[in-house]
């Protein structure tokens, strides 16, 4: 492709933006009027003289503005008619939203495709079709209405419109904020390779969050994605890792998917950091948005059962981490301010009756800071399940000490991320299934506290563990071969 810089900024921050197809109802049409992009937008679709108090088209072709982006939402028939009207208009960029093309098997929709790669090459840049298109809270460009405005660092670049809506969705309740996100569907023109080239390159980029279903242009895609993981890491999943999954990735976008091996290498040969779940991608991805790199692999779990204990120790084993003795020095410390009936004073630390404790010394953000200053911790998983017995004990106090207590936890593991620049990582239950309301707030709170300080909150310990597992191997990994296929 080569990087046509002029042709990412007509993509991801457009002068004017033009949705053919729009209506009242439509997704598309209710993100882009939603954010400040509506200044710059005009809606195409000759069954509307307006749309929600907007001045609606009957075409392309009569919207007197240069256009330099363009959304289609018309049906896959009548997409070839509305492309070339893009091009006599002079579009620079037509997004096409619309499936029913080669993703459905049929002879005659996969001849409908080619008739577009054919009509747009050399003339216009297409994405899609059968694609979300582009988020980009700098111009406005957006997937979702839900979506933040405020700007992030991570990158998405997604083969599925669904992948790229849930990002932008579930951008709010985990706290995450994009750069520029995009989803290119069945490529017909640009493709992943693509925009990972022009993402590794992008300064207000930091992360890349890649899922891939298939492709046609195997070379070109290790060629950027190992360029792109040796500048910044890469988290990448592949849609279609078993022969159901392969079936389906083919039925979705009409990509050759390759078997698991092949793919498992091709990640590994370029430096990605392969996931396995879109909960895995998005974990990992909070993790290195907000923590410091590890310099190993010990990890210390505070907890607060000593049975638990022992499952989080085999846990931990399992993901590829490794859960040591404390120092001497360490274990010294904590004698000294846990009391030691019914608690283990060990790795994983059951220190339930420090939760007791909110004086001015002893209390769990003192816990914290001596277990993070020992040498032979790499990262901390902080993990809170011991309000409900908080509650029982303390009554109608519980409130009180539990402002307190949320305070001296936070600032503990502000400390140790700050003062010995290791990866802390939270574990809240976030269960939708807990039926007792004031649990369920109090967990929600504690979220939101070290949420609001830059902390990866996670529902799940399975979760925290191979979020920390995943930023121990992009520390440790070793550098992409420099040949370049």
């Amino acid at each position: 492709m080569g990087k046509d810089k002029k042709l990412f900024e007509y993509i991801f921050n457009p002068n004017s933006v033009a949705i053919i197809g729009a209506s009242p109802q439509d997704l598309a049409t209710l993100a882009q009027m939603s954010t400040k992009i509506k200044d710059r937008l005009f809606l195409v679709n000759p069954k509307y003289g307006e749309v929600r108090g907007m001045k609606c088209y009957p075409s392309i072709l009569q919207v007197g503005h240069e256009v330099d982006y363009a959304i289609l939402i018309v049906s896959a028939t009548v997409v070839p008619q509305v492309l070339e009207e893009c091009i006599q208009k002079g579009v620079k960029v037509a997004q096409i939203y619309t499936a029913g093309f080669s993703e459905t098997g049929m002879p005659e929709r996969i001849e409908l495709e080619h008739r577009l790669r054919q009509a747009a090459e050399g003339r216009i840049r297409v994405i899609g079709p059968n694609c979300f298109g582009v988020y980009c809270p700098r111009s406005g460009l957006a997937i979702v209405p839900e979506a933040p405005e405020e700007e992030g660092h991570i990158g998405v670049v997604a083969q599925s419109g669904s992948v790229a809506e849930s990002f932008s969705y579930f951008a709010k309740t985990k706290n995450l904020r994009f750069s520029k996100m995009v989803s290119y569907g069945n490529g017909v023109d640009l493709d992943g390779s693509d925009f990972l080239e022009y993402l590794a390159d992008d300064p207000d980029t930091k992360i890349i969050a890649f899922y891939i279903e298939g492709t046609r242009n195997g070379e070109g895609l290790k060629r950027a994605l190992t360029v792109a993981a040796m500048k910044k890491p890469v988290v990448a999943i592949k849609g279609g890792m078993s022969e159901q999954g392969m079936r389906a990735a083919a039925s979705h976008t009409a990509s050759l998917a390759g078997t698991p091996a092949v793919w498992r290498s091709f990640f590994r040969q370029a430096g990605a950091i392969q996931v396995e779940s879109f909960d895995e991608m998005l974990n990992t991805v909070m993790a290195l948005d907000r923590c410091p790199l590890p310099r190993g692999r010990a990890v210390s779990i505070i907890t607060n059962s000593g049975g638990f204990s022992v499952i989080q120790t085999d846990l931990c084993q399992k993901a590829g981490m490794e859960v040591p003795r404390f120092s001497a020095e360490t274990l010294e410390a904590l004698r000294s301010m846990v009391p030691l009936a019914g608690t283990s004073i060990g790795n994983p630390l059951d220190a339930w009756p420090i939760y007791y404790n909110v004086s001015s010394s002893g209390n769990i953000g003192d816990i914290v800071r001596t277990v993070a200053s020992d040498r032979n911790i790499h990262s901390l998983v902080f993990q809170f399940d011991q309000f409900r017995y908080l509650r029982r004990a303390l009554g109608p106090g519980v409130e009180a000490h539990m402002r307190i207590l949320i305070d001296l936890m936070v600032e503990g593991c502000l400390r140790a991320r700050e003062e010995e620049k290791k990866p802390v990582v939270i574990c809240v239950s976030l269960d939708p299934y807990l039926e007792d309301e004031e649990d369920r707030n109090y967990n929600l709170r504690i979220k939101r506290a070290f949420s609001d300080q830059g902390f990866p909150v996670y529902a799940t310990l399975d979760g925290a563990v191979r979020a920390l597992f995943s930023l121990y191997r992009f520390a440790k990994r070793p550098s992409p071969s420099p040949f370049l296929p």
